[in-house]
């Protein structure tokens, strides 16, 4: 376990805390709150960027098969990239854009020197989660193949957030059937990486702090409403039953207060089982999201994030 945060960082937290109880809480199952979002973050998307590094380009990608178009943002770091960074926005699998993750991504490009590609996933408000995840496995395919071949760069790191993160969990099982040798890591923040929900999530509370966690169990059986109990927890959708062996290393991060906790504590304690090399960062009074949150724990949470990815794809640099 990684001591990253002293008792400021606790107070601070616990102060901010105090704020989100008076805020409502987001109801992940409510198809029209995703609808209405998303239609938000897509108008901002056509809106003029007032600033932009200047030590990273990004550009758009489209992957076109079996008519059905992927879109990809790159986000290029101006010197020889090291690696890929591959990664997955949060939002519950119904919303959520790569362009929010332009901060975030930016810096990992810039400071890790990594291509830093980030999928924009078909959006399951239509309860297609599988369109979702073929969408995860098409994008580590062009990953592995077609961006290593154009950006010379081999090594792949993946990563996201919440809903992210199980999509990103999924395509490193993907790629570890393709190419095993050139995975480098895996940064996971506050997955779900089971379907039918974790005992910690079913016995949430609808008063958790910024989502409903009664509401979010909900939205995972719709998601997968025509499935059993059973069908759920097929390894292919729940990656917390999963053969994990021949996995690289990788950082779990999960907030305390999180209804998803038990889901990164879990997955973590199966990664070490398997394979020894999984760190797991528990953040005392952390909520869902609480990196994005104005707080100096999320900066040094997301600072020991980045110098993970930079670690890995360095030593993939040394090796070669």
């Amino acid at each position: 376990m990684t001591l990253l945060y002293d008792e400021r960082d606790i107070g601070e937290a616990e102060r901010f805390n105090r704020v989100l109880r008076l805020l409502p809480r987001y109801h992940t199952d409510r198809r029209m709150n995703a609808r209405v979002i998303q239609a938000i973050l897509r108008a901002w998307e056509t809106l003029p960027r007032l600033s932009r590094r200047s030590d990273v380009d990004i550009e758009e990608r489209s992957i076109d098969r079996d008519g059905r178009t992927l879109r990809l943002r790159l986000v290029i770091p101006r010197q020889r990239p090291a690696g890929i960074y591959l990664t997955f926005h949060g939002g519950a699998w119904v919303m959520g854009t790569p362009r929010f993750d332009d901060p975030i991504n930016s810096r990992i490009a810039a400071e890790c020197r990594a291509l830093v590609i980030s999928v924009d996933h078909h959006l399951a408000v239509d309860d297609r989660l599988d369109l979702a995840i073929e969408d995860a496995r098409r994008a580590a395919e062009w990953a592995a193949a077609e961006a290593a071949a154009e950006f010379g760069a081999e090594r792949i790191v993946a990563g996201g957030e919440s809903s992210g993160a199980h999509l990103a969990a999924l395509a490193l099982l993907h790629l570890r059937a393709l190419c095993p040798d050139r995975l480098a890591g895996a940064v996971l923040f506050y997955g779900a990486y089971d379907m039918a929900g974790t005992p910690g999530l079913r016995r949430s509370s609808s008063r958790s702090l910024l989502i409903d966690g009664q509401a979010a169990y909900r939205n995972l059986l719709r998601l997968t409403s025509q499935l059993t109990e059973e069908q759920r927890r097929d390894p292919r959708l729940s990656p917390l039953f999963a053969d994990l062996s021949g996995m690289p290393p990788a950082l779990f991060v999960a907030g305390e207060m999180d209804p998803v906790f038990e889901d990164s504590l879990r997955m973590a304690e199966r990664w070490n089982e398997a394979n020894g090399n999984a760190e797991f960062l528990p953040v005392p009074r952390g909520a869902h999201g609480f990196n994005r949150l104005p707080l100096s724990m999320a900066r040094k949470t997301n600072a020991h994030a980045r110098q993970r990815i930079r670690h890995w794809l360095e030593c993939g640099l040394s090796a070669s």
